[in-house]
């Protein structure tokens, strides 16, 4: 028999479902971005969404660079992972950066003669709701005279053969009824199957053991699927516009009454919309729901300004002190403690200072601060620092 080589894949998707899937998500986050910055997406600034007022990368970007970064290390180091299996011997390359050892696999560099090789284990982990979950944490074990070593039976791809991973609709699936015969058809475990010989090959199914082991479906349960796409909307809102409205500053004070009303609306709905679920989904989500929409109310209410008010005041504020603006009509402005007093401190007191205010009828006002940003990035970058 010749030497039959396979490669690892992270994932158990066929890549045009993978591809699919990452595509719908980036479109919807895409296409929620423009729809709220079509209103003003001719003075659209796309420097300040990633710029702070220093002109700086903020340490925010920095970190998620990072974890890119690292992300791309892990995929880079899963393309080196390979399994070789021929008539004698198993050899096993799985650089440890993959981070499998984290999961109780095997990782290193191994070749294992085959006649070493006392017992083969299948075990199918069928605690899990979605056959996603199930192949992740299902384990081929290969019992040796030293040691046991343990693999991913359904993550291997014979290089040169059709790809067997599944699909969208099949990953999110029952497992229990199809998961044995699925991963006893998987490539490794077919060739591992039918080259050992009479060694001892049993597969088993076995439970998911843990705290979340009997943990409740939500996705079986319609009002927490309504749940789940409300906090998928109102978690995505509050991200984009908050991130667009980052040059937008409140005075005054907000009102509380659209911050309670709005908690309580969507909690007492979360309420109602799990009936029928266990206790603590139930009031799990929806106390998650009232969060959520206490924090889309902040950029909601920014929002409505704009709306009410889309042309800006023209307000000429007294600089009574460095940092400190005042107005007889508006509340004051107060700067102080922002992150830019060099620039503040190179204004001349007690002149006017213009800004641009959006009034929202309720009680605060929205300044825009793309002005003052724009020319405190100039003022730093002048100074050299």
């Amino acid at each position: 028999m010749g030497k039959q080589r396979f490669r690892y894949s992270a994932s158990i998707l066929k890549p045009s479902h993978l591809f699919a899937t990452i595509g719908a998500l980036l479109t919807i986050l895409l296409g929620s971005l423009l729809l709220l910055a079509l209103p003003n997406l001719g003075e659209l600034d796309f420097s300040q969404l990633y710029l702070d007022e220093h002109g700086n990368v903020p340490f925010e970007l920095h970190l998620i660079a990072l974890c890119l970064l690292l992300g791309c290390v892990v995929a880079f180091v899963n393309r080196r992972v390979w399994l070789e299996l021929d008539s004698e011997n198993l050899t096993i390359h799985i650089p440890r950066l993959t981070g499998l050892g984290l999961m109780g696999f095997t990782t290193g560099d191994h070749r294992i003669p085959l006649n070493t090789i006392r017992k083969v284990e299948l075990t199918a982990v069928t605690g899990f709701r979605n056959m996603a979950q199930a192949l992740q944490q299902s384990k081929l074990s290969l019992v040796t005279d030293r040691r046991t070593y343990r693999l991913q039976p359904y993550h291997f791809l014979r290089e040169g053969h059709p790809d067997h991973r599944i699909g969208m609709g099949s990953a999110f699936g029952k497992p229990k009824a199809r998961l044995e015969s699925i991963i006893t058809e998987a490539p490794l475990v077919k060739a591992l199957s039918g080259i050992t010989g009479n060694v001892e090959f049993t597969s088993t199914q076995t439970d998911r053991t843990g705290p979340l082991a009997n943990h409740f479906n939500l996705l079986k349960h319609k009002g927490m699927v309504l749940q789940l796409i409300l906090l998928a909307v109102l978690g995505t809102y509050a991200l984009v516009d908050y991130v667009l409205l980052t040059n937008y500053l409140v005075i005054g004070d907000l009102p509380l009454w659209p911050f309670i009303s709005t908690g309580l609306l969507l909690g007492v709905l979360g309420v109602q919309l799990g009936k029928g679920a266990p206790r603590a989904e139930r009031f799990g989500l929806a106390a998650l729901l009232c969060i959520i929409a206490f924090a889309a109310t902040y950029p909601g209410l920014q929002r409505y300004a704009l709306v009410v008010s889309p042309e800006p005041l023209s307000v000429a504020y007294d600089n009574t002190e460095t940092g400190y603006f005042e107005h007889s009509h508006y509340p004051a402005i107060d700067q102080r403690e922002s992150s830019i007093p060099e620039y503040w401190q190179s204004l001349p007191s007690e002149v006017t200072y213009t800004f641009f205010l959006h009034e929202s009828e309720l009680g605060f006002v929205l300044i825009d601060m793309a002005a003052v940003y724009e020319k405190s990035r100039a003022f730093y970058r002048e100074d050299g620092r």
